[in-house]
């Protein structure tokens, strides 16, 4: 021992603890890392990873694309999803151009996002039914520069595909999905009514380059009306459109301008979102006319 008092040979000082190889990497890389995952990973894991990835997760640049997937089980989280949405817009600092919600949306968040982006340039909405469908009319004049919009599960009035067409022209893709099961009773039995939204479309929205209308109960009115007045479209989905009959000079008529053609029998495998509760679905119902 010397004089102050320490053991000779030995050192008071830790061992240095080596950072592991891969907290080197720039954070660009971690940047494009990062982006693979949806916006609750990122707020609710990999940002309280360490002081690099949150530096990362909290750059604007990060929030271009805010991916709210969900498996819908919203009262067993333990987290408000429509917070969590509003704080990610708010991180964007209005660059975001792609967002996709899932079982939450709301009238209110809708507003929240179209005043702080105005850039948007996809939206998508799934299973959220008629919750949006009033605001939709507001929100979608706050989207100039909108090219995609997709519904599932998720409805729009007349007026707010008409709101579309004065407000969105760069709208290039349309998606209207719903399961037959929604909406049904005698008030579709009216053609008129039945063809209602796939009119409005064709009178509203001519730039349309690709159109899905999965279990729309349009007839074969609404689809000539689309075919005369959409001339830029190359692909266009009728799977479960039971009421569409496709005679063989309609066919030949689609086939020579729709280079990707659903047909109503047409199987829906693949799709993210199921259609199999379709109370009135019948396959020996619906049309072989094609």
């Amino acid at each position: 021992m010397n004089r102050k008092g320490k053991v000779k040979g030995k050192s008071n000082s830790q061992p240095m603890v080596k950072r592991p190889p891969w907290m080197e990497l720039p954070e660009g890389i971690w940047a494009n890392i990062l982006h693979r995952l949806g916006a609750v990973e990122i707020l609710e894991t990999a940002e309280k990873v360490c002081s690099k990835w949150r530096r990362v997760c909290k750059d604007p640049s990060m929030w271009r694309v805010i991916d709210m997937w969900n498996l819908g089980d919203l009262s067993d989280m333990d987290y408000d999803l429509e917070v969590m949405c509003r704080y990610a817009v708010d991180r964007s600092q209005g660059e975001v151009v792609d967002i996709n919600l899932q079982y939450f949306a709301t009238g209110q968040l809708l507003e929240y996002i179209a005043e702080r982006s105005g850039k948007l340039k996809r939206l998508s909405i799934a299973c959220c039914y008629g919750m949006v469908c009033e605001s939709l009319v507001e929100v979608v004049q706050k989207f100039p520069l909108l090219e995609e919009l997709s519904l599932t599960h998720t409805t729009i009035t007349i007026e707010g595909i008409e709101a579309l067409g004065r407000s969105c022209p760069r709208l290039k893709l349309f998606e209207l999905n719903n399961s037959l099961y929604m909406g049904s009773g005698d008030y579709f039995d009216n053609e008129d009514v039945r063809n209602e939204e796939a009119l409005a479309i064709a009178k509203n929205l001519p730039t349309l380059h690709h159109l899905q209308l999965i279990g729309n109960r349009m007839t074969i009115k609404g689809v000539e009306a689309i075919l005369d007045n959409c001339p830029h479209l190359v692909s266009l989905d009728l799977r479960l459109c039971k009421y569409v009959s496709l005679n063989k000079v309609l066919s030949n008529r689609i086939s020579g301008r729709i280079k990707d053609l659903k047909h109503p029998h047409d199987s829906l495998a693949g799709l993210e979102f199921s259609f199999e509760a379709c109370g009135e679905y019948d396959e020996d119902q619906m049309s072989d006319d094609y």
